[in-house]
Parts: C-alpha cells; structure tokens; sequence
C-alpha cells in the first residue's frame, strides 16, 4: 500500500501535511481536521439539499466523502506499526 499515493488521490491535505502524515507525524491532528472538515461539509451540503441546490448539494457530498477517506486512511496510518517505529527511531536519534 502506497500511502503518499493515495493521499495524493484524494487532494484533500497539502503536500506538507502528507508528507508528515507518511513519517507518522501529526497523525491525531491531520485526523482531528478531516473531521472537522466533513462536519463542516456535511451541515453546508444539508442546506444546499433543503434550498434545492442540487448541484451544490453533490459537489459538497463528493467532498465529504473524501475527507472522510483520508481520515480513514489516517487512522491506519495511526495504526501501522512500521510508521509508528520510524517515528520512534528518529526521537531516539
């Protein structure tokens, strides 16, 4: 699994916070924010659905359901032991 590859997919963090994200850093933080974000996404998509936006309505889904992505692939990346033990080989260093 290429995690660079698929965060790029979703263009969804910028270049910095993905490459933070494949060292193992700042993983709760870059999680915490694609939460925040599809919550925020997802009330502006519920008021675009009840004014009868339609187009703006899909436009809002399709961004939530990739910020929902990510931050499931973030939470495997919080999960992955070989990105956790990088992590904790450069502290010790």
């Amino acid at each position: 699994m290429t995690y660079r590859r698929d965060l790029e997919r979703m263009t969804t963090l910028s270049s910095r916070d993905i490459g933070d994200a494949c060292r193992g850093d700042r993983l709760p933080g870059l999680i915490n924010r694609c939460i925040d974000e599809l919550l925020e996404l997802t009330e502006l998509a519920d008021e675009a659905l009840s004014d009868d936006r339609i187009e703006e309505y899909l436009m809002y889904t399709q961004e939530v359901s990739a910020w929902r992505e990510t931050a499931q692939l973030l939470r495997l990346m919080a999960a992955d032991e070989s990105l956790r033990g990088a992590r904790n080989r450069r502290g010790a260093a």
